[in-house]
């Protein structure tokens, strides 16, 4: 089960199959979190027979967003998620967002998610940034790196802002969203507190004098095809 639309591995080994719980599920929602390929229901199948590797309360939340998925149509699946994360603010997918907003800051932030991608012998590809979701998610599951866990824990209350903000539009990525989090140590007291701040004030605007960025700062329908 692998998108390979993110991620390339430049050394030599890959022991994803050996994953554990934790990596497998992040591969899942690696997977379940990026553009609804053509593939999408195939993978649906693949992941259907992974279920019993994650913990059961995982795997719930898992099979509730394929629930749906199963008995909605390709083209309503795809339209969905563009209006959902490509749409809606507080649903972006790229994690030094929530963090950076539309500022200058978020360049040194994409560049760090880079320099850590390549710490551990791999390089996003497709034309993807390396903060994005799914694609974290993937080096993860490969990698079983504590730096690639760490990339994830450290955008904690970002992931709470998306959870949030994905449960008030009563969106079936939430489900996704909610079996990522459980795999996560419990929030601490910093990350609640930041979580609470970007729920009432949202990600910084955009800084003085920025008249353009060298980097997207939101996805857009055109790029997934």
């Amino acid at each position: 089960m692998s998108s390979e639309a993110f991620t390339v591995k430049q050394t030599e080994a890959d022991n994803s199959h050996d994953a554990g719980p934790v990596r497998t599920a992040h591969m899942i929602a690696s997977v379940l979190l990026d553009y609804p390929s053509e593939d999408f229901m195939n993978h649906l199948d693949i992941i259907t027979t992974e279920l019993d590797s994650v913990d059961p309360e995982v795997a719930q939340s898992f099979e509730r967003f394929i629930e749906w998925a199963r008995n909605t149509p390709q083209d309503e699946i795809e339209t969905a998620y563009v209006e959902t994360f490509d749409q809606k603010r507080k649903c972006n997918l790229y994690l030094s967002y929530y963090s950076t907003g539309d500022t200058r800051l978020r360049g040194t932030a994409i560049l760090t998610f880079q320099q850590a991608f390549e710490a551990v012998g791999w390089k996003v590809t497709a034309g993807e940034l390396p903060d994005y979701l799914p694609a974290v998610l993937e080096l993860s599951a490969r990698t079983g790196d504590e730096l690639a866990t760490h990339l994830v824990n450290i955008h904690r209350e970002g992931l709470e802002v998306l959870r949030a903000a994905l449960t008030s539009l009563s969106s079936p990525w939430q489900h996704v969203v909610d079996a990522l989090i459980l795999t996560l140590p419990p929030l601490d007291k910093r990350a609640e507190d930041a979580f609470k701040r970007l729920v009432m004030q949202g990600p910084p605007a955009e800084m003085v004098g920025v008249q353009e960025l060298p980097f997207p700062t939101t996805n857009s329908q055109e790029t997934r095809r």
